[in-house]
């Protein structure tokens, strides 16, 4: 009995303390993971945070434009606002009939505009109720001038996108001309029935099956939409005399798809509000007053004449004539600057083909400065085309940037001075016991005060005068060079 409760107790231990551990074994887990997310999130907020914000404005690009005007055809449908039906079958395809339009617009402006617009069509309704039946066509043709509000102008709508919304409102002038249906293509009257049918008089009583004697019959039938009747005196109880001519504002919005710079196709709906009550015949009923009008909802092709390409950023290069450039002839000596091989050349001094005076005896000085303008072939000569002697050596100085020193001394070995050192080595003469002369012009590079500049110290002088520590001109560096070679 002991033995077995000794086992159930250390049973007991064991699952507690496995139990534990994996409480806490779980706690572990689950509070690595959240740091595990914080420390990836403040990793990606630090990352976010070093990385620095572009600033800078977008360049936007260019559009294009045109001095013309653009000229457009469309067509659409023409729903009618008014008495007639009391516009309840407005927006049903019942009433709609087509509408074609002319314009000629020019964006004057990036956000403002002008249009000339010519519109012909016809507007319709027919009312069928039981306390009345009225029906009219009345055909429109009528001429509006239109300013455009563009949206497109860089300030709601980047000039430059291939969509282009747009309002617009004007004022117009139109002649209309209303008529009724109310005979057939025989003649006959239509009569409306209470039973909702129309019918018009039986003039072949064979056509019906029964007739009753001594009272007219009729034949059901539907209106044939010829409107054949002019309507000169309204409809109403006035029987007024109709003015078939007023002024008309219209009021609309547009959105225009740019297919290229050349051509666009434009959806447009414009509500036109009329100065005349009588489109339909009719003035007011059943409470409806103000004026008639109507809807003309469109798709139209646009041509945009003399459209370019897009209009470039202005650049610095603008107001240069390149093609005025390309032709220049600086010298004056007849051949164009980007084929002259010798620019400058004096006026009036004759040249070749590349523009370089003529050199006879090509001693490289050009005939019209050449003081011996038939030197020998190959003769070493001075600035002047004079021919240089053994004897002319030190007539040369030490200008560097006159003839080659080598060159003459190839040509005049007993003019050649005597080095210091040998060639390759320049090392100081031990016959040299008070230094070179003209020394103390360069007294401050003699580091050693030997009287004599080596080749380390013309190195240390050359990077001193790079780091503005050797108060030298370029000439005067230039002539140390020069006094280094000559020092004997």
């Amino acid at each position: 009995m002991k033995l077995k409760h000794l086992l159930f107790t250390a049973s007991l231990f064991i699952f507690t303390g496995t139990l534990f551990a994996q409480e806490a074994k779980t706690e572990d887990t689950k509070a690595s993971k959240k740091e595990a997310k914080e420390a990836e999130k403040a990793a990606k907020e630090a990352e976010k945070a070093a990385t620095p914000v572009d600033t800078t404005k977008r360049v936007r690009p260019p559009f294009a434009s045109s001095k013309w005007p653009s000229i457009s055809v469309g067509l659409g449908n023409m729903s009618f606002l008014g008495d007639i039906a009391d516009n309840i079958s407005t927006f049903t395809y019942t009433n709609w009939r087509m509408g074609y339009n002319f314009r000629i617009e020019h964006r004057t402006w990036s956000a403002l505009g002008f249009a000339l617009n010519g519109l012909y069509g016809k507007v319709a309704e027919n009312e069928r109720s039981p306390s009345r039946n009225f029906n009219f066509e009345s055909t429109i043709m009528q001429g509006e001038f239109d300013i455009m509000i563009y949206l497109d102008n860089n300030l709601i709508i980047n000039r430059a996108s291939r969509w282009s919304p747009y309002l617009f409102g004007g004022v117009g002038f139109m002649s209309f001309d209303p008529k009724t249906n109310l005979t057939n293509k025989n003649g006959q009257a239509y009569y409306y029935w209470d039973d909702g049918t129309i019918r018009t008089e039986l003039k072949d009583e064979n056509t019906i099956g029964h007739i009753t004697p001594g009272s007219p019959e009729y034949n059901i039938t539907t209106l044939d939409n010829s409107y054949e009747t002019k309507i000169d005196n309204s409809l109403d109880d006035e029987h007024k005399a109709i003015t078939k001519t007023g002024l008309v504002f219209p009021v609309g919005l547009g959105l225009r798809y740019k297919l290229s710079n050349m051509f666009d196709v434009c959806a447009s709906g414009t509500w036109y509000m009329t100065m005349t009550d009588y489109l339909d015949g009719l003035k007011g009923s059943k409470g409806v007053g103000g004026n008639d009008g109507y809807i003309y909802t469109s798709l139209s092709f646009a041509w945009n004449i003399g459209m370019g390409s897009p209009k470039a950023a202005p650049s610095i290069y603008d107001e240069i004539d390149f093609d005025a450039l390309d032709n220049e002839d600086d010298d004056g000596d007849g051949i164009k600057n980007n084929e002259d091989w010798c620019a400058g050349t004096p006026s009036g001094v004759p040249v070749d083909a590349n523009g370089c005076p003529f050199d006879n005896d090509k001693d490289g000085v050009a005939d019209y400065k050449d003081d011996e303008p038939n030197s020998a072939t190959g003769a070493i000569v001075d600035a002047k085309g004079v021919t240089i002697g053994e004897d002319s050596y030190d007539e040369l100085g030490s200008d560097t940037l006159g003839t080659p020193r080598n060159l003459v001394l190839e040509s005049h070995p007993k003019s050649k001075p005597e080095r210091v050192g040998t060639y390759y080595s320049f090392e100081k003469p031990v016959s040299s016991q008070h230094g070179a002369s003209g020394i103390q012009e360069f007294a401050e590079v003699d580091i050693d005060g030997d009287g004599f500049i080596s080749p380390q110290e013309v190195t240390n002088a050359i990077d001193m005068f790079f780091d503005g520590q050797l108060n030298y001109s370029a000439t005067k560096l230039h002539s140390l060079i020069d006094f280094f070679f000559d020092q004997e």
